[in-house]
């Protein structure tokens, strides 16, 4: 009885090895604003490969376009477009969806609508009371995101707040903001404090916050569709060719399928078969 016992377990264990052994590690590194949508396309796309396991590491889309640059990944994530020194012609990059960045505050603050000009003066620390944009006499929490990210550059970028020293492109922000490293970091602070102002991926809100209009225009997918909002930035997946495997390469066919682009629409992005 112990032999034929102990005989069952070793055939389970030899079994639970095969398998593990079968299954391909495809990772996919980069933007924290592409992994909220990467994780659900590698889960559909898992549930039909079972011989394939996506690993997605959110890290900030200057790491995951430098992993794939040094050979540390097969696919990276950028929720930006890649500076004139980060192109690379080894490097392939394809769109897989377009996002909006909204402004975002806590949901009892009474202001709606910001203009770009007193955005500017709030990261620059020219405003700090939210009284001066027709909201409450609060002093501002003023929120930003990690040098890393994407959201952060697009941001800086769209709404002027970087100088050029020396020939290199540097963030202008009031250096005593708040600094927080994910879109889900910047929600869970808002959500909690009236004083809050933050910046985040379109999909990535819900209804622990208030997204404000800006320039009198509501961050909706519609609106940023027919491009009447204006604070948008491409989600992109780079890797080189000669690093992707068959596994990698599928998955990478899947997101940009219809099946793919189908669920990237759903979860409040534009895809990019649009």
């Amino acid at each position: 009885m112990f032999f034929r016992a102990t005989t069952l377990v070793a055939l389970c264990a030899s079994v639970a090895f095969s398998t593990q052994a079968k299954t391909d590690t495809v990772t996919v590194t980069g933007s924290t604003s592409v992994s909220h949508v990467m994780e659900i396309l590698a889960e559909a796309y898992s549930s039909s490969h079972v011989d394939t396991f996506i690993a997605v590491q959110g890290i900030g889309s200057s790491a995951g376009i430098s992993a794939v640059k040094q050979d540390a990944t097969e696919i990276g994530m950028s929720s930006r477009r890649l500076s004139e020194e980060e192109i690379n012609p080894d490097v392939k990059m394809v769109t897989i969806a377009h996002d909006g960045i909204a402004l975002v505050v806590n949901k009892n603050n009474p202001v709606n609508n910001l203009t770009k000009e007193q955005v500017s003066k709030i990261y620059h620390g020219e405003i700090k009371n939210w009284q001066e944009v027709g909201g409450p006499d609060l002093k501002m929490a003023v929120v930003s995101r990690e040098n890393a990210s994407g959201s952060r550059f697009s941001f800086e970028d769209f709404m002027g707040l970087t100088q050029h020293i020396e020939g290199q492109r540097v963030s202008d922000i009031n250096p005593q903001l708040l600094v927080v490293n994910t879109n889900g970091m910047v929600k869970s602070l808002v959500s909690r404090n009236i004083h809050a102002l933050g910046y985040m991926s379109l999909g990535s809100i819900d209804d622990s916050i208030k997204p404000l209009s800006f320039e009198g225009v509501k961050p909706t997918i519609d609106n940023l569709e027919s491009g009447e909002y204006l604070i948008s930035r491409p989600f992109l997946m780079l890797y080189k060719e000669k690093n992707v495997s068959k596994n990698a390469q599928a998955f990478l066919n899947y997101v940009t399928s219809n099946e793919g682009q189908n669920i990237i629409g759903e979860r409040g992005y534009i895809a990019n078969h649009k």
